[in-house]
């Protein structure tokens, strides 16, 4: 059962534009966040502006900067990818353009609002779980929980429809919490102290070869010593 399948009342029918649910759900999470947070912590960044009202805009500008990705998105589909064709036969013959992933949100709107709801919530989950390991704790962010988060979800919906939407998104908010915290240490002893990636596929990638310098490293030292 595809999560596009969903029968939604024609009183709300305005949730079926992706963009004005994605405005609305990031402004309610906005505002928990900044009620929980309390005026004098939001005020160090909202100034002089009401908090509520502070929460309300960034919710707007991010659906606002949404719309400008997938715009961009079509512009490039529509414009630059037929204008580079000519150069990728003659280079590159049969190669294919590579696209961000919010290519994909068209093709499952309400798919894009399940996969990044159930990423936060995984990213939640496994902040408090990170927190009782004694790990670094890896804070959810908002974009990366969406762009990734909402991918799965399409992703999930395709492959096994409203569960596989919710369990797509919820994976990948585990893997954005626990790969960042597992690769911190790993770029540490390569002289990148507290830093890390948000990526899962730099984490995968960015552990493997980090323990291999690293190993490669103590060796290099051994046999000077």
């Amino acid at each position: 059962k595809s999560t596009e399948d969903i029968v939604i009342s024609e009183k709300w029918s305005f949730l079926k534009d992706s963009l004005i649910t994605t405005a609305l759900t990031m402004i309610a999470i906005f505002i928990i966040l900044a009620v929980l947070a309390g005026s004098d912590v939001v005020s160090n960044f909202s100034g002089d502006q009401n908090y509520i009202m502070f929460s309300i805009m960034q919710g707007i500008m991010f659906a606002a900067g949404l719309s400008i990705i997938l715009l961009g998105v079509r512009m490039i589909l529509n414009e630059i990818v037929p204008a580079f064709k000519g150069i990728a036969d003659k280079l590159v013959p049969g190669a294919k353009p590579a696209l961000d992933i919010p290519i994909v949100f068209p093709y499952a709107p309400t798919a894009v609002m399940i996969g990044f709801l159930f990423s936060f919530a995984g990213g939640l989950i496994s902040m408090a779980l990170l927190g009782v390991l004694s790990l670094p704790l890896i804070i959810p962010g908002l974009v990366p929980h969406f762009f990734t988060g909402a991918g799965a979800g399409v992703f999930g919906n395709a492959t096994g429809g409203r569960i596989g939407a919710a369990a797509g998104g919820f994976v990948n908010g585990v893997l954005i919490s626990f790969l960042p915290a597992f690769l911190l240490p790993v770029l540490g002893e390569l002289g990148f102290a507290n830093t890390t990636f948000g990526d899962s596929d730099f984490g995968v990638i960015g552990i493997i070869i980090g323990y291999i310098a690293s190993i490669i490293k103590k060796k290099s030292l051994s046999s000077l010593l």
